[in-house]
Formats: structure tokens, sequence, C-alpha cells
């Protein structure tokens, strides 16, 4: 059978990523940190008549991912339509961790690249 691989599931595009992929035959290997959403989310799929799995793992940890995937494409088959849609880690938008501006000097204007003046060519004077 045919499978997705949906990183980061949740009950919202994940979810309805993980529907249409059943509609289509599709088995679904749901991955995220927590294992009572992935109950859940497989639950609601199997109510919809679709082969699911929750995986649990944490996306920022390689060895828990590739266990995951691992353990997926074994009891699945192989992945062949991959999903990585995880939720951003709080800290990612936190403006004090964004990198500061860059302080190299403003480039001097050349006579190419400076902006020419208005024409006045409908001007009746």
């Amino acid at each position: 059978m045919t499978t997705i691989a949906i990183i980061g599931a949740g009950p919202g595009l994940g979810l309805a990523t993980a529907r249409r992929f059943g509609r289509e035959w599709f088995s679904v290997a749901l991955i995220s940190r927590s294992q009572n959403k992935l109950d859940r989310l497989v639950d609601e799929l199997a109510a919809d008549a679709t082969t699911a799995a929750g995986y649990p793992a944490d996306v920022q940890n390689r060895t828990t991912l590739a266990a995951a995937l691992d353990k997926d494409s074994s009891e699945l088959g192989p992945i062949e339509v991959l999903q990585y849609s995880p939720v951003p880690a709080r800290n990612s938008c936190d403006p004090s961790s964004t990198p500061p501006p860059r302080t190299s000097p403003p480039r001097p204007n050349s006579p190419s690249s400076a902006p020419s003046p208005p024409s006045n060519r409908y001007s009746t004077e």
C-alpha cells in the first residue's frame, strides 16, 4: 500500500491532508510529539476507513524522528509522500532570538544606480 508520512500531524492541516490521501487509499503515518493527540487523530481517520498509525517523535531530535520513520516504513510500507509541517518552536518567533541586523556600510550611489530626475516632456513651457 502507498504511504504518506505527515510530520507535525495535528487537527488542522495534518488531519485534512490525511483525510484527503486516505480517500485515495494511502496508508497514513502521523508523526507528532504527543501520543494522546496521535491516538485521537488515528481514531478520527479510522472512522473514515483510513488505515493510519501514530508515531511519537520530536522533529528537533533526529534520532526519535528517524526511528519513527523507520517504524512507519516497516509497519505501513515505504513512504512515497512526505508532508513536513511541524509547528515552529516557541523561541523561533521570538524577536530576541533573531540575528542582529547587518552592519555593513551603505553602498554609495553610482551614476548608474542613481534615480533619474522626472522628465518634463509634457511641459508647455
